[in-house]
């Protein structure tokens, strides 16, 4: 199976593109995974047998391909509106020219949060 992402806008016709899938791999060091890794492979490609870097033995994890089909930055716009993050539970600060952090969005949290106050405390 192929994954496809297609244009939807009315009128404008372009080749659809392929979505990869990300594998998850294992460098395997005496007889057992140490890191963890993930590589963009097509579908039918198969399986890495050695780290593209280091060459060490790896081996494939046994998980769910990861396809990102809706990642766009109009999404990640409107994924981090304050709207959005006020109704999902968050609490945004940002910071004024003086380096002081002022809350935005959300009700918890300390209304201002002092970098300099900070280190005073540490």
């Amino acid at each position: 199976m192929v994954a496809l992402v297609l244009n939807s806008l009315p009128g404008k016709r372009s080749r659809p593109k392929l979505v990869m899938p990300i594998y998850q791999y294992h460098i395997i060091k005496d007889d057992r995974p140490v890191e963890l890794f993930e590589v963009e492979q097509k579908l039918g490609d198969p399986p890495l047998t050695k780290h593209p870097l280091t060459r060490e033995p790896v081996k494939r994890a046994l998980s769910t391909p990861s396809l990102s089909l809706k990642h766009t930055s109009r999404n990640e716009k409107k994924s981090l509106h304050p709207d959005n993050l006020k109704k999902q539970g968050f609490t945004q600060y940002e910071k004024d020219s003086s380096g002081d952090y002022h809350r935005t969005v959300g009700s918890q949290g300390p209304a201002k949060i002092s970098p300099n106050e900070l280190e005073d405390t540490v």
